[in-house]
């Protein structure tokens, strides 16, 4: 009976060991399986500063892949006006800065893209590197003071172009007290194709044919990048009419985007 009781203590106790045994999570399995929000939704803050609102919806494809598409809205706006570019007016020469105070801008994007994410955590969190597709459509408001001998010349200009591009962001995502999301942005940037047309139309039959030449130099100055003409003008007595185009460049970096993840 001693030797029978033994054995069932022995083997009681063996069963506790083997069952502890298969149920004690391996760390680096349970943390590669546990469960992950899939859903983020996203606007970004500093984007407020050039007068710009954007909603982004993420999407987790795999454990560490997403997609996601965002819609960025900016209404007409004085641009030399926003917190971020009013310092930058301010330093420029006063005739400069008085033709620009004029501009009025309006936007809408729509921004498509791919992240990879690292680290050991699953969801979207950690440090990533992503691909992304933009696409945008400005319109322009510029009242233009072309000086004649006899003082200024107001030229109505009014626009509408397009871009579209592509480029790189590297950031770091991190998930915050269970379900928020900060994404900051470090560096990226796009490049791509802008081109649309810009009018003036007006009734220039006074001017003479070297002030129309001049007018047509002031206009395609407006815009220089390197030695190609970005944009070219037609000054006629009805007034100006010009396209565009150039380079659909753009630097993301230092931005701070917070969400929701579900």
């Amino acid at each position: 009976m001693f030797l029978m009781a033994s054995l069932c203590i022995g083997l009681r106790t063996t069963a506790q060991i083997t069952s502890s045994d298969s149920t004690r999570p391996d760390r680096q399995t349970s943390r590669r399986d546990q469960p992950y929000l899939k859903n983020i939704v996203k606007t970004n803050l500093s984007s407020i500063l050039l007068n710009n609102y954007s909603l982004t919806y993420e999407r987790l494809l795999t454990r560490k892949i997403s997609a996601s598409l965002g819609y960025r809205y900016m209404p007409q706006t004085f641009v030399t006006k926003t917190a971020l570019l009013k310092p930058v007016a301010d330093a420029l020469e006063s005739d400069t800065k008085d033709q620009l105070d004029k501009l009025q801008m309006s936007c809408n994007a729509i921004t498509a893209e791919v992240r990879f994410y690292t680290g050991r955590k699953p969801g979207a969190r950690g440090f990533y590197a992503g691909l992304y597709g933009r696409y945008a459509s400005f319109s322009y408001d510029f009242p233009y003071d072309f000086d004649m001998p006899a003082g200024k010349r107001l030229v109505p200009l009014k626009g509408k172009s397009n871009g579209i591009g592509g480029g790189i962001i590297l950031g770091v995502q991190s998930l915050l007290f269970k379900r928020v999301i900060l994404d900051i942005f470090i560096v990226g940037g796009h490049y791509g194709n802008l081109n649309g047309n810009v009018d003036g139309l007006t009734n220039l039959s006074d001017l003479t044919p070297q002030q129309k030449v001049d007018l047509k130099n002031d206009i395609e100055s407006l815009i220089s990048i390197g030695s190609k003409k970005n944009i070219t003008a037609d000054v006629q007595n009805d007034g100006v009419r010009a396209k565009i185009d150039m380079p659909f460049a753009g630097i993301r970096g230092a931005g701070i985007t917070v969400g929701v993840a579900f």
